[in-house]
């Protein structure tokens, strides 16, 4: 049994590996190890991911998939999710979410002892699933209307990247960092540093 972190981020400006220190010390609380974490910027309201698609294919029967929360898996609509769902239950992986203590047990190794369990267990995910959906939804509709009504007021300007992140990639660049090392030291993306990058190779003011 191999236990597999995922962690995911919204957006570029977003760190994703900010819970990744709350997965290992959940992990050493229980005296397991975490094989290997998978980590990236993408919306849960989007089935098709990289590096989730990568975790589902490197498992084996009885693997962990370790969440911080249930939204970080999924914020799908349902037929979306129950489409997730299979390729998980198909791949053998049992989801294992910190804040919810019923998905504790898979990590004895006999989540298959108790059928009531692994029944509560998924009807549990399920529930969490269409919630994180829900509020997906919610904070998109009101978004929305707040566009809406600074639009109408004259005062919506648009999203604004994160100016001091891209300071920071671009004096990292400057002193030959790696990406990687950028990415270890500040938790952007790659996308972003890419961006700063070229902005900076054509001559531009990257906080434009």
């Amino acid at each position: 049994m191999f236990i597999r972190g995922y962690l995911r981020a919204s957006t570029d400006e977003q760190d994703a590996n900010r819970a990744k220190a709350e997965l290992e010390q959940f992990a050493n609380q229980k005296g397991v190890r975490i094989a290997s974490f998978y980590i990236e910027n993408q919306s849960g309201s989007k089935l098709e991911r990289a590096e989730l698609s990568r975790l589902i294919d490197d498992s084996h029967q009885n693997d962990i998939l370790l969440i911080e929360k249930v939204d970080r898996l999924s914020r799908l609509p349902y037929e979306q999710w129950k489409l997730l769902k299979h390729q998980l239950v198909d791949a053998g992986l049992h989801i294992v979410v910190l804040d919810q203590p019923m998905t504790h047990a898979a990590l004895s190794g006999n989540a298959e002892s108790s059928m009531i369990s692994k029944v509560l267990t998924e009807f549990m995910i399920d529930l969490a699933a269409a919630m994180a959906r829900d509020d997906y939804e919610t904070r998109r509709k009101r978004q929305a209307q707040g566009i809406q009504k600074a639009k109408a007021l004259g005062k919506y300007q648009g999203r604004k990247p994160d100016l001091k992140l891209r300071e920071n990639v671009a004096l990292l660049l400057n002193e030959g960092k790696s990406w990687s090392q950028i990415q270890h030291l500040l938790g952007c993306s790659r996308s972003t540093i890419a961006k700063v990058k070229k902005q900076g190779d054509s001559g531009k003011d990257f906080t434009l």
